[in-house]
């Protein structure tokens, strides 16, 4: 059975091959080439920050709006929580109220009952 090589492992050890690659031409390079081939590279590596950072700016705008949009959520969602305690206590005052008046009319049929046996 063969063993199998991640990615990772293969990409590697092409990018070893490659360093030594760059190494040997490097080598063979005069100063000025070289010279050259460094201010290319750092001017590379500048553009590539400068797209970085811009990334990071935006990746910050849209944090900040994520940030607001979730404390938006949050406040609709206290101010739903209050309602529904509202709506909830308004519920317990009306079955109070019902539980009031059937004990209230239970008492009055009592009375007319005992009104009519006594007058019978």
């Amino acid at each position: 059975m063969v063993k199998q090589r991640n990615k990772s492992q293969i990409k590697e050890q092409e990018n070893s091959i490659k360093d030594e690659i760059n190494e040997m031409q490097l080598n063979k390079l005069s100063e000025v080439e070289f010279r050259a081939m460094i201010l290319r590279k750092l001017n590379s590596m500048s553009k590539d920050i400068s797209t970085m950072s811009k990334d990071i700016k935006t990746l910050k705008t849209i944090q900040v709006e994520m940030k607001n949009g979730v404390a938006e959520i949050k406040n609709t969602l206290e101010r739903l929580t209050r309602r529904v305690e509202e709506a909830e206590d308004r519920i317990s005052e009306l079955e109070d109220r019902v539980e009031k008046n059937q004990s209230i009319n239970q008492k009055t049929k009592r009375k007319k009952q005992l009104k009519t046996r006594k007058t019978a």
